[in-house]
Order: structure tokens, then sequence, then C-alpha cells
């Protein structure tokens, strides 16, 4: 999705015709933090993404793919040179993986 999160939110309620009194009750979040989600004037709380994915029948780790893609182009779109950095990333990402599963394990 290219839109944002936000967006992709106010789109899938228009399509269902929904109202945003009908939707913020359903992801059990204020009507007004919703609009302000869609407008994007607030981000969207990590804790509404299962509760949207049971409403309209998406596949959860998709929208948790999309929503943090989303926070890290928040944090990186500053940047001149995304490519090297997300490339960077990704090498601390797999480290960080190797500690944290190197620490889980148990060994005699």
């Amino acid at each position: 999705m290219k839109e944002t999160f936000g967006e992709y939110i106010h789109k899938l309620r228009s399509d269902n015709g929904l109202t945003l009194t009908k939707l913020a009750a359903a992801l059990d979040i204020d009507q007004s933090t919703l609009s302000k989600i869609e407008n994007g004037k607030r981000n969207v709380p990590e804790e509404i993404l299962p509760k949207l994915s049971s409403y309209f029948n998406l596949d959860l780790k998709k929208l948790e793919h999309e929503y943090l893609s989303e926070k890290i182009a928040e944090l990186i779109y500053p940047q001149e040179e995304t490519k090297s950095l997300l490339k960077a990333a990704e090498e601390k990402a797999k480290y960080i993986r190797t500690i944290k599963t190197q620490q889980g394990t148990i060994k005699f």
C-alpha cells in the first residue's frame, strides 16, 4: 500500500459504507481518535490491528507489516539515502535477532 495507514483505514471504512462512529466502536476507540488517525493527525495505535483485521477479514500479518513499514518510513523519510539506511537496519536487526536467540538458549 502506498497510502498512509490512516488513509487506508479511511478507504476501508468508506468502501464499506461505515460511519466514523460505527468503525470507532468496533475498534474500541473514540470517534475523534479515529478521525485524527484517518486525517494523519494521530498515529495508529498498534492494539487496534487485531480488531481491524478481524472486522474487515484482513490478514493480520500483512497489516502488521504495513504498520511497521509506515513507522520505519516515518523515521527515515527525511534522509537522502534510504536504501543504504534500510540495508544497515536490516543487518542490525539480524544481529539483534541472533543475540536474542542466543540469550533464550539454555546451554548444558
